[in-house]
């Protein structure tokens, strides 16, 4: 049987993709490595199994994925394409060579606390960035983590979307329902009620739990922990795991609650409870806030991509010792001094980065503008200009993010950290000509 699709499967790869060989067969779709000889860079492709894939709409399929295609966020591993080989939908997405969550506490049984926080804070803000596209994963679980070069990346963001047709399949097939189960909200189990960001903090929650206790919140059979997540309080993490505080379960408790009005209403706002109530992990500095940037064209608007480059940017900020980004962003535009420190305020940032991202023809080239501002007065601390691209491979943004952060963390008098590796050598992005591009919202003063 796997010979059979790995041959079909092949066939509709080639010419651009060598199949190499199956990484992994899960409960829902194998996960074979290729060759993407294009771009020269290795690929997975995830192929869905015969009974999901007589369920699934092909049509409905291929558009969510192009949809999900658009996300760009460093937390969030993004879907490169999608086709159908035979009759069995698949998807190719980059190649990360590294560990799942499932299999780091398979292998160690828990995680420290500051370890739990991190990779809790990596996977919240990609979730942030996916509810403000207002779109959900529906399957956050250690086995969709994956754990590479000290960051946690979000494997199939969305797909269960793709999939929601064969949501009820899933829960009566056999096996596909195991390993999932465990972190699945009281809406998901609930066919009438709807399900929104807040149910993937209900999972988030779950992972965090597992982590810090070694085990998810209700344990058991099938039906009685589907039972469990509908009708019953987790223990508290005080009484179940050593290191555990109160702070801490009261956080967990109110993102595991039932109802969803009752939990935290967005990631970034379960991430900022989790911070504050473990101050001895907490790091102490500049508290910088990152405002979603603004893509320039004919009308200027904040889409998935200009998001992706802030988040892109915030995320090398948080290599800095002394910088500490804000959990929550700031959502209004900047439009004066008094708007500024307003904005500071609402999420408690000492300093506040707003952008823009300006196309440059059709090269897939980029310009992106940036300017960083006191919240106490207003004034304006740094303006600085970049070049990027639309294209590439996951995180081919980074060079001109790193050049950025740099530059912020140097006008708030914060100096790299010595073991902080610049994993791009000396030379820097090139600073970008003033002309040839329009004033932006928010980068405007950065290229006067």
């Amino acid at each position: 049987m796997i010979s059979d699709r790995f041959a079909v499967l092949s066939h509709a790869l080639n010419p651009r993709y060598r199949l190499d060989r199956l990484l992994q067969r899960g409960a829902a779709a194998c996960v074979y490595l290729a060759e993407d000889r294009t771009l020269g860079r290795r690929v997975a492709v995830k192929v869905l199994h015969d009974e999901m894939a007589a369920t699934v709409d092909a049509d409905r399929f291929r558009s969510e994925i192009q949809l999900l295609a658009q996300l760009r966020h460093p937390h969030i591993v993004p879907v490169y394409e999608s086709g159908e080989a035979n009759g069995l939908p698949y998807y190719i997405m980059p190649f990360v060579d590294g560990e799942t969550l499932r299999a780091r506490l398979s292998r160690l049984g828990r995680l420290s606390l500051a370890e739990t926080l991190t990779i809790a804070e990596d996977v919240a803000r990609a979730l942030q960035f996916a509810h403000r596209h207002r779109i959900v994963h529906r399957d956050i679980k250690p086995e969709n983590i994956i754990l590479d070069r000290g960051r946690a990346l979000v494997l199939d963001f969305g797909i269960a979307l793709a999939l929601d047709g064969v949501e009820v399949c899933r829960r009566t097939l056999p096996g596909l329902s195991v390993g999932t189960v465990h972190y699945m909200s009281p809406e998901q189990l609930d066919a009438d009620m709807a399900v929104d960001g807040r149910s993937d903090i209900y999972s988030l929650a779950c992972v965090v739990y597992e982590m810090m206790c070694g085990h998810p919140p209700f344990t058991g059979g099938l039906t009685s922990v589907m039972r469990a997540h509908l009708t019953t309080k987790p223990r508290p993490i005080i009484g179940v795991c050593t290191g555990g505080s109160m702070g801490i379960g009261s956080v967990l408790s109110r993102a595991l609650e039932k109802k969803p009005d009752a939990r935290y209403p967005t990631a970034g706002a379960f991430l900022s409870a989790l911070r504050a109530a473990a101050p001895r992990v907490r790091v102490v500095g500049q508290r910088v806030a990152v405002a979603p940037f603004v893509h320039i064209r004919e009308k200027p608007h904040v889409d998935a991509f200009s998001d992706g480059i802030g988040e892109e940017i915030g995320s090398a900020l948080r290599q800095f010792d002394g910088i500490v980004v804000a959990a929550e962003r700031p959502l209004e535009r900047t439009a004066g001094d008094a708007h500024i420190a307003r904005v500071g305020r609402a999420v408690d940032g000492d300093a506040l980065l707003v952008g823009d991202v300006h196309d440059r023809g059709s090269d897939a080239r980029v310009l992106i503008a940036a300017s960083l501002y006191d919240t106490r007065s207003g004034r304006r601390i740094w303006r600085g200009t970049a070049a990027g691209s639309r294209t590439g491979e996951l995180g081919a943004l980074s060079r001109p993010a790193w050049d950025m952060a740099c530059a912020v963390a140097r006008a708030l008098g914060i100096a790299r950290r010595p073991d902080l590796h610049d994993r791009f050598g000396d030379e820097p992005t090139p600073l970008v000509p003033r002309q040839g591009f329009a004033s932006g919202p928010n980068g405007r003063s950065a290229v006067r």
